[in-house]
């Protein structure tokens, strides 16, 4: 009776046994079946990324022959510009990749857009970087008009300490109705942006120096340097977030010392920020629409044909001359591959001096 008692505990301890090296097994193949799939999805997505990264590389070499080929025909023409009736300013076209995915890429004039840094770059009257002589106001209709040695201390009317790239800044921000900026709140926010790039800490009549960034919730101090990247704008006091998105497309960062507007390649808004010296109105529709017809009939062989217009007939037009251009050493490439449902996207810089094409900047996030 004992012995059959003590053969029935033995197989019951056997049976518990087995489970338990059962469940370990099955455990343990759990965790290395986890840890397989774990490393095969980082060894896909690595590959995935490298294969992508090598495709966009590859359409950073085809823009490269692109502005490489357009300078040989430009040293084969007797007037040389860059003009978006060029090949590489063309719509970009999708490229298939053998079934696999799709690669996009296209090319912009960066001088096309209003350089940031270009702010700060001039001297005014009273030595400061960026401004004109305080005796200047600006009208409700945007005309700057000279104010008396003494004017009443409440005349109300808003400063126009303006060079002549600020004066631009205004009125790219009033081409763009959906900012829903007035002229006051647009001088503002350029006075602001020249603060926050300019290295002093001397705060313009509408500006914002240290005193108002290090008073907020989250303290930071402006950059006080030239910047680094468009999206360093949303650091600036009063720029929101639909503001910046509404902006940002339009603007520029490269050169870092400020460049030229090619009047080829620009936006219609910027091209109705190159308005009049002496107003700070942007132009008509009717006048952009006119030189945009003009640009696309390649009527436009220089800048002084565009500064001929009658929209300039009543100007000076001295500033602006020193300010625009129709060639171009600063472009755009922004490439985009579509992987197996991966998204990979490439931003690179390319100056182009003579028939030699350099990537000074690469950058899978903004501008």
């Amino acid at each position: 009776m004992s012995c059959h008692r003590s053969k029935y505990h033995q197989r019951g301890a056997a049976l518990v046994i087995a489970l338990l090296v059962f469940a370990l097994a099955a455990a343990l193949m759990v965790g290395v079946q986890r840890d397989f799939s774990l490393q095969l999805q980082r060894s896909t997505n690595t590959f995935f990324a490298e294969q992508g990264w090598a495709f966009l590389i590859g359409a950073e070499e085809l823009g490269i022959l692109a502005l490489s080929f357009d300078s040989k025909l430009d040293s084969q023409n007797e007037v040389k510009v860059d003009s978006l009736n060029e090949a590489w300013a063309q719509p970009p076209q999708p490229y298939p990749l053998d079934e696999i995915g799709v690669l996009i890429g296209a090319l912009y004039d960066l001088q096309g857009r209003f350089n940031l840094n270009g702010l700060v770059e001039s001297q005014g009257a009273g030595g400061r970087s960026g401004t004109t002589p305080a005796n200047n106001a600006t009208e409700a209709d945007g005309t700057l008009q000279s104010e008396p040695d003494n004017p009443p201390a409440a005349s109300g009317q808003p400063r126009a300490r303006l060079n002549e790239q600020q004066k631009i800044l205004v009125r790219l921000m009033l081409a763009i109705p959906e900012l829903e900026l007035d002229q006051i709140e647009a001088v503002r926010l350029v006075e602001r942006i020249t603060d926050f790039i300019d290295a002093d800490s001397e705060r313009r009549l509408d500006g914002a120096e240290n005193e108002i960034y290090l008073s907020g919730d989250f303290p930071y101090r402006p950059a006080n340097r030239a910047l680094a990247s468009v999206s360093e704008l949303r650091a600036v006091a009063g720029m929101t977030p639909e503001r910046y998105t509404l902006l940002a497309p339009f603007l520029s960062v490269w050169p870092k010392e400020g460049s030229d507007i090619n009047v080829l390649t620009a936006s219609p808004q910027v091209l109705a920020a190159l308005g009049r010296d002496d107003s700070l109105s942007p132009l008509s529709a009717n006048e952009v629409a006119r030189f945009l017809e003009m640009r696309e009939a390649d009527m436009i062989p220089d800048t002084q044909t565009f500064l001929d217009d009658p929209a300039f007939a009543n100007s000076e037009g001295s500033g602006l001359a020193n300010i625009i251009t129709v060639q171009s050493q600063w472009f755009l490439l922004d490439a985009r591959v579509e992987i197996a449902d991966r998204e990979r996207r490439l931003y690179s810089v390319l100056h182009r001096e003579g028939s030699r094409i350099a990537v000074v900047h690469r950058t899978e996030g903004e501008l």
